[in-house]
């Protein structure tokens, strides 16, 4: 499928103008000119908090969950473990590292474990921020890292994406300036689901990290075949200043039981630490899943195979409709909608389906997570009731 941002904003132009949407466009931007400010209604994860009037959600495709939930050797790990809950983690880190260090081909100094990759966006958001500089990357993007660089003084420089929806690594080499204090990707990226291809992406890094340090969110990556998948683990071995941000909130199923990890130099790992308690604020109960986890690839294996059947379900019912989607590796899709994203929200809530809606330069797009079958099926039912 040949995919732009401007064929699809040319389609909708009509539709557009008929809301009275401004519209900004990126080529006639001057080079390396920033995207507008993000939408003061930008999603956040307050808006997880329904009020008590809110429909009961029949399915919840909001938080790019997994909804099959985790392993079975997690839960049993869990309950074997529960005993042992009165005490912190402390012996449990090393086997959970050594796990990780001999698949990424690293040492396990170079890991640091935290109740989810927030923790460790935060600490780069602080740390990198600290006497101002620049973050630069593109958008739109996950923000929490550049909403909290602004919080604490740094300023946000952020370059529009490729027409396929990437991140646009050439425009990025070619941004950078004294003042930047780091790079920032999000690969696979959210909201949109694409990738960078590996060998681009390692290119990138071994000619950037020597003049600003690289900070990767590769919190969807697991759902790329480990075929698929850009081995980055091997430059920071070799000692380029790269960070790379993990979760188990995905495809591990752990959004409520909160465990990531970062992977980078010990010395930058150390400066990191200081702004947040890290392995500290892991549950031991949570630790000896993610071990039963980390080593469960059937499990694994089983939500990238079932999440990739919804999904491809769901992108040929919309394509049917006339609808283009931006072609998704993780577990969550954007597509652009032909009405206005507070309305097709609310109408979509009032169904029983709660999902996000976002504008890119003026149009509507709808970010919907990836859900069983069976939800999948009611989000497809109630989008041609709302769309008519």
């Amino acid at each position: 499928m040949s995919l732009s941002r401007r064929n699809w904003l040319k389609a909708s132009s009509l539709f557009t103008a008929t809301l009275g949407l401004g519209r900004w466009n990126a080529s006639q931007a001057a080079p390396g000119a920033a995207l507008p400010a993000m939408p003061a209604e930008a999603f956040t994860k307050e808006h997880l908090v329904l009020p008590p009037s809110a429909p009961k959600l029949r399915a919840r495709l909001l938080a790019n969950e997994n909804p099959l939930g985790i392993a079975p050797s997690a839960k049993k790990a869990i309950i074997d473990s529960a005993s042992s809950g009165n005490r912190y983690a402390w012996s449990e880190f090393g086997p959970m590292k050594k796990l990780i260090a001999d698949n990424e081909g690293i040492k396990p100094e170079h890991i640091m474990m935290s109740p989810g990759s927030s923790d460790m966006l935060l600490a780069a958001a602080e740390h990198f921020a600290k006497g101002g500089g620049t973050i630069l990357t593109c958008r739109p993007t996950y923000e929490d890292l550049l909403k909290k660089s602004t919080l604490f003084g740094a300023t946000v420089k952020a370059l529009p994406l490729t027409k396929e929806f990437r991140f646009d690594l050439p425009a990025i080499q070619a941004a950078l300036t004294p003042d930047v204090k780091l790079v920032y990707i999000v690969n696979p990226n959210n909201p949109t689901g694409t990738i960078l291809p590996p060998a681009e992406l390692e290119a990138f890094c071994r000619a950037v990290a020597p003049k600003a340090p690289v900070f990767i969110d590769e919190a969807y990556i697991d759902f790329l075949s480990p075929t698929d998948r850009p081995m980055l683990g091997k430059l920071v071995a070799e000692g380029l200043n790269v960070i790379l941000a993990r979760t188990f909130s995905k495809i591990h199923g752990f959004a409520g039981l909160r465990l990531g990890y970062a992977i980078a130099q010990p010395a930058m790992l150390e400066a990191m630490h200081q702004y947040i308690g890290a392995e500290h604020d892991v549950s031991v109960t949570t630790l000896m899943a993610g071990i039963a986890s980390y080593q469960d690839i059937a499990w694994q294996n089983h939500c990238r195979t079932e999440n990739a059947k919804a999904r491809d379900f769901t992108v040929k019912a919309l394509t049917e409709m006339g609808y283009e989607i931006i072609p998704s590796y993780a577990n969550f899709m954007l597509f652009p909608i032909r009405m206005k994203g507070k309305a097709f929200s609310e109408q979509m809530m009032a169904q029983g389906i709660g999902i996000q809606t976002r504008d890119i330069d003026g149009q509507p797009f709808c970010r919907v997570s990836i859900g069983t079958m069976e939800e999948m099926g009611m989000f497809v039912d109630s989008f041609k009731k709302v769309v008519g």
